[in-house]
């Protein structure tokens, strides 16, 4: 199939059916729903088809870097969604999410320090993670909120994956988890059910990136040995497993 083809027709599909799984279940299981590598597994596999498998191993370290400041943007859009409107939330949320992103790419960890570091912060930010306010949120839609959410989406995907060249391995992997998916969910969220919403839905989408940065860290040891196919699916298991203990306990 014709890489273009499958990036404009993958992505869309998958946005709409998170935001269903959303509707159906609700914002916290929608956000680790969301949290799964639906957006970064398809980068990472586009990456690889249209760069070499090199590519994408060597990006690996760049994406740690970008779960990093993903959390910094759950975190920091949690806390200001409280007292903000979504447009101000949004943009300090990124301020700190390439705050983030920058010194870390600086610091240049290894792969095995950046990982725990990243498996230490998710449970940091879990533990000190804002409370939403005890009411029941309100309920609201919007017309062609779907439509809008796999538009950005796709778009997001195809400009990161066309400038890769560009971008190279480091960069590219920052990019991968970048909250283009987090960002509609949490601003959809505010603006329909408010802060509430916005912060449950982060919540269970940080929580998912247990599953999720394992997923991604797990490919640097698959894909030398396996197919792609075998890396993503034996990865994937984990994944979704750590994701069930994880809404278990909590």
């Amino acid at each position: 199939m014709n890489i273009l083809l499958l990036k404009v027709t993958l992505m869309p599909s998958v946005i709409a059916l998170i935001t269903l799984a959303i509707r159906k279940w609700g914002n916290k299981i929608g956000g680790v729903i969301g949290s799964m590598p639906w957006v970064a597994g398809p980068i990472l596999l586009f990456f690889i088809l249209e760069q070499g498998k090199p590519f994408g191993i060597q990006a690996i370290q760049g994406v740690m870097t970008g779960i990093l400041a993903l959390i910094s943007f759950c975190f920091s859009y949690s806390v200001f969604s409280q007292t903000r409107n979504w447009p101000s939330t949004l943009l300090l949320a990124y301020v700190f999410y390439t705050v983030t992103a920058v010194i870390f790419y600086y610091l240049q960890l290894n792969l095995i320090v950046s990982y725990a570091l990243v498996m230490g912060c998710i449970l940091l930010a879990l533990r000190f993670f804002p409370v939403p306010t005890a009411h029941p949120p309100k309920i609201r839609q919007l017309p062609f909120d779907i439509p809008i959410r796999m538009l950005i989406t796709t778009l997001f995907v195809l400009i990161v994956t066309g400038l890769a060249n560009v971008l190279g391995p480091s960069w590219s992997g920052i990019l991968t988890p970048f909250p283009i998916q987090t960002s509609i969910l949490a601003v959809f969220s505010q603006i329909l059910q408010g802060s509430y919403a916005a912060i449950t839905a982060l919540r269970g989408l940080v929580m998912g990136l247990l599953g999720f940065t394992t997923f991604l860290f797990l490919q640097a040891f698959f894909l030398p040995e396996f197919s792609v196919a075998v890396s993503f699916g034996l990865a994937f298991l984990v994944n979704a497993l750590i994701n069930l203990i994880v809404i278990r306990i909590w």
